[in-house]
């Protein structure tokens, strides 16, 4: 009876192990969790990644507007240079956070092949454990049969399951966290928004637009209103700029501990709970093992 479980075990094994090596299909039933976990990793990294950049781009052009002024002399100043601090721990945080997006990708393209290669290994370290039991000829075989088994059950079954398990115990137990640090990002990105989105009323602007000029001094006048109005939407705009600025300077420490966090709860759910699962399900193998 033994034999004969041995014997379908191995046949069951490798056959679905070749048959996803050829790419016609998936047929691992632990493989549907852990690629279903990679591609949620990869989109939430995504959008974080996508938010930062933003974040980037408009600190960078906030830094780069001028304000000139000329009282006997010329000169211009970038009073939005003082967001440059907050600009480069932006930056870097969003490399940290596109490796690991690259990481969860490289993941959800690698398990197929990874499993499909330690299902053969282990209907190998089955046929291999059942030759070693019935065949004379090629006893001796049973540690390098047991080798096989553990590694390809490694590969093929715990691996992609304590990866899909790791990453849902993850979100369970850092749901708040991963929350509150979203939340804090996506204020951060309004207000960095207010930095390049400040300026003239598009519906007024083509209010203006449609206008119909009469008249040489009707001309001028809205000539003369335009200018002014341009004035004082540009000093309207400086204002905004200056508050928002003012704002994103109040809430780097928050943007720093929020960043910290959601790279915090990356490595937790795709890195050390799917580690500590990996390394329990394998000592627990290895105790069975030494056990019988």
């Amino acid at each position: 009876m033994r034999g004969l479980l041995l014997g379908i075990a191995g046949f069951v094994a490798l056959a679905v192990g070749l048959w996803e090596l050829s790419g016609r299909g998936v047929l691992n039933p632990a493989l549907g969790p852990a690629t279903a976990a990679a591609e949620d990793i990869a989109a939430a990294t995504a959008g974080v990644y996508v938010s930062l950049r933003v974040i980037n781009a408009a600190l960078s052009t906030a830094q780069e507007i001028e304000l000139g002024a000329s009282i006997g002399a010329q000169a211009s100043l970038q009073p939005l240079k003082v967001l440059e601090p907050v600009d480069d721990t932006v930056e870097r945080v969003a490399g940290v956070v596109f490796v690991v997006a690259v990481v969860a990708a490289l993941v959800t393209v690698g398990f197929a092949p990874v499993a499909a290669l330690g299902l053969c290994i282990l209907g190998l370290g089955f046929l291999l454990r059942l030759a070693d039991d019935r065949l004379i000829a090629v006893s001796g075989m049973r540690a390098a049969a047991c080798y096989a088994i553990r590694v390809g059950a490694v590969l093929g079954l715990i691996l992609p399951l304590g990866f899909a398990g790791g990453v849902a115990l993850g979100e369970r137990i850092t749901a708040s966290q991963w929350d509150a640090a979203m939340a804090t990002l996506s204020g951060v990105a309004d207000e960095a928004g207010v930095l390049i989105g400040a300026g003239v009323d598009p519906v007024e602007t083509a209010a203006t637009a449609e206008a119909v000029e009469t008249g040489l001094f009707t001309r001028l006048a809205r000539q003369l209103q335009t200018a002014g109005d341009g004035m004082g939407e540009a000093m309207a705009a400086v204002g905004r700029y200056r508050d928002a600025a003012v704002v994103l300077m109040s809430q780097a420490d928050d943007l720093f501990s929020a960043t910290l966090t959601i790279i915090g709860v990356f490595a937790l759910r795709t890195l050390i709970l799917p580690a500590l699962l990996l390394w329990g399900a394998v000592a627990l193998m290895r105790r069975i093992a030494g056990v019988a």
